[in-house]
């Protein structure tokens, strides 16, 4: 799973990216380019774009901006009134989305681990130096896997409360996709420091986990229905949602991770 002949994880790879979001990512480039920001260090895609897999109208775009430094109320405000107007003018994306980091938990002697495999092995760059040809490819680890989702239990309790007070139909099949996809992909923190395999789809995970644990296999399955066409009703998907992350604490606690 993702990893090669000498052991390492794999990289997203830099295929040409579909020809229907050609017009996109030049306009990514140019409103989003440190030459228009200076706070903006680089910009990096990510997702089905990034692997060629995107449908038009359906797919998003998923991009993560690394800056320079903290930014400015006023800073915060231009980079969301960018994505909006991005998202309103491009139907060709269901959504933009972005991941924000800064460029000194990247290079810094304390360098975040999760941002490094993050850019490395996940991300093309399209704007600005691109960070990841300094960084060195990961091999597959439990540390690793717990820097990538040890914050699950924040994360899904967020989308919790998020789920009993969502009003729209959008809104709530949005948080089943997103916190289903959290949920599966937190799973690979189930893995034992020996292992040298390392999932990359969401059906990879589930696979994975069902060969550890067969008995709750089910219930996985449920969910990567949920990440892929969600149709469950909010109180009862809520309930499932709480009471696997549960499970899941219980079992890495008992494991002393």
């Amino acid at each position: 799973m993702s990893v090669d002949r000498q052991g390492f994880i794999g990289v997203v790879g830099s295929q040409p990216f579909k020809v229907d979001f050609h017009s996109l990512l030049e306009k990514v480039r140019h409103e989003l380019s440190p030459q228009t920001l200076s706070f903006i260090h680089s910009v990096y895609v990510y997702g089905s774009i990034a692997t060629g897999k995107a449908v038009a109208a359906r797919s998003d775009l998923d991009l993560t901006l690394i800056l320079n430094k903290k930014p400015l109320k006023r800073d915060c405000e231009l980079i969301e009134n960018k994505r909006q107007r991005l998202e309103s003018d491009h139907p060709i994306v269901s959504k933009v989305d972005f991941d924000i980091g800064l460029l000194a938990d990247i290079v810094s002697v304390d360098a975040n681990l999760a941002w490094r495999y993050w850019l490395k092995h996940h991300c093309r760059c399209i704007a600005g130096e691109d960070l990841s040809e300094d960084i060195q490819p990961f091999r597959p680890s439990r540390k690793l896997a717990l820097e990538m989702n040890g914050d699950f239990e924040q994360v899904l309790g967020k989308y919790h409360r998020l789920l009993h007070e969502a009003r729209t139909a959008g809104n709530q099949i949005r948080l089943f996709t997103e916190s289903s996809r959290k949920l599966i992909r937190s799973t690979n923190m189930l893995r034992k420091e020996e292992d040298q395999d390392w999932p990359d789809t969401l059906e990879e995970h589930v696979v994975r986990f069902q060969r550890l644990y067969p008995s709750h296999g089910g219930e996985l399955d449920y969910f990567l229905r949920q990440a892929r066409e969600p149709d469950a009703k909010p109180e009862c998907f809520a309930d499932r949602l709480e009471a696997f992350a549960g499970w899941m604490s219980c079992v890495l606690h008992s494991d002393g991770q």
